[in-house]
């Protein structure tokens, strides 16, 4: 019990430290922007202010402020700095993003549609709708027009929905409060699945026989053929269900669990072999290549406060990028060779080019993209999924 409640201290949020590391970016910022222009003989001198003010600023922060202080002197060394603006992504494709602000489709020229005040969104797997929840309610979504397409409502708070593949006849899971539900694509019917599972969000397998995975409250993973309702398989009680996602040959099933291993199970229900990340730290969100069976993840070191993307490749593992501070969610390209990473404490998104290749395209200032008109606090905007192109595109 000790060591988890340790755990849970070192990787909550302090109150307030995201919002006192904007504030503090934001004056070095500034600071740099309004520097006089020299020559190149004497630019060593902005450089060295620019670099006392980031030691000055992150002395006096926490210690996700000193990582903040560490980025900048990175920048300083003559690293290329995060672009100011998301002016375009780096893959064709659109992304979903949900903030304080409302439901985002983010377009690869840059231009950004608000959908509306949704609490959780998802792609339907062709992007052709976008499902949403807003309090009690179940909502589908044209992401080009903004229309709503239909809804549902139950008498508890809806959340966590996820569209299933499968052509035009296709299904929707959520959950409504503790029971998960059951919707066609169409939005009829609506029926009840199981009554009683864990807060995690649900993973359709990949493909068109409807069948869906979920966890239950004892931390046991069921995979169930949703229009027979029949059970395929059950795993055993694993430590805290945290997420569930299927390789792209459904082959696989990935469960991230609170503790250091996070196994894959294959097509039984066992234990194929483990993703093992170091005592202590952290797998926070993972992430399967749209083909093969490539897993793209983000891990957390509470004590180093060092945050990295790993690349496992049947086994294979390689860091991709290590930085201060917490890495968030990971989310394929359509075409497998970008990583979209959030990373919250230093304002960003990280693009990283695969399958090799140092290249790393960074977009700063992601609060106030997605709080126009707005100071750009708040929560951090989330990610949730990359899709194709929109038809006709």
């Amino acid at each position: 019990m000790e060591p988890e409640l340790g755990r849970l201290f070192l990787t909550t949020p302090v109150p307030d430290e995201l919002d006192a590391q904007r504030r503090a970016w934001s004056v070095v910022r500034t600071a740099y922007a309004e520097r006089e222009p020299v020559s190149r003989r004497r630019r060593l001198r902005p450089i060295l202010a620019l670099a006392v003010l980031a030691a000055l600023v992150a002395a006096a922060l926490s210690p996700p402020g000193r990582a903040l202080g560490d980025w900048i002197r990175d920048n300083v060394r003559g690293e290329e700095p995060p672009q100011p603006a998301l002016a375009r992504l780096p893959a064709a494709g659109r992304v979903l993003v949900t903030s304080e602000q409302g439901t985002w489709v983010v377009n690869p020229d840059g231009t950004k549609r608000r959908l509306g005040e949704y609490d959780d969104a998802s792609w339907s797997p062709r992007g052709f709708f976008v499902i949403a929840t807003s309090g009690r309610r179940l909502v589908a979504l044209e992401p080009e027009q903004g229309g709503v397409r239909w809804s549902v409502s139950r008498s508890a708070a809806v959340s966590d929905p996820r569209w299933s593949g499968g052509g035009l006849d296709t299904r929707v899971a959520y959950r409504s409060g503790d029971s998960l539900r059951v919707v066609a694509g169409d939005g009829a019917p609506d029926r009840l699945l199981a009554r009683s599972v864990a807060p995690v969000a649900t993973a359709w397998k990949p493909g068109d026989d409807h069948v869906l995975a979920y966890a239950d409250p004892r931390g046991r993973v069921h995979v169930v053929a949703v229009d027979s309702r029949r059970e395929l398989w059950r795993s055993r009680p694993l430590r805290g269900v945290r997420q569930l996602v299927w390789s792209a040959d459904g082959r696989r099933l990935l469960a991230v669990t609170r503790g250091d291993r996070h196994p894959l199970l294959d097509g039984r229900g066992r234990v194929s072999r483990t993703i093992d990340l170091p005592s202590g730290h952290v797998l926070v969100g993972a992430s399967f290549a749209p083909t093969g069976r490539t897993l793209a993840y983000t891990s957390f070191d509470p004590t180093t406060e060092q945050g990295a993307v790993i690349v496992d490749d049947d086994g294979r593992r390689r860091a991709l990028q290590t930085v201060e501070g917490r890495l968030e969610e990971v989310e394929w390209s359509p075409d497998g060779r970008w990583l979209l990473v959030a990373w919250p404490v230093a304002d960003q998104w990280l693009f990283l080019r695969l399958p090799g290749g140092p290249r790393l395209d960074a977009v700063g200032d992601i609060r106030r993209e997605f709080d126009p008109g707005g100071d750009g606090g708040g929560a951090f905007p989330r990610v949730a999924g990359w899709v194709p192109p929109a038809p006709g595109a």
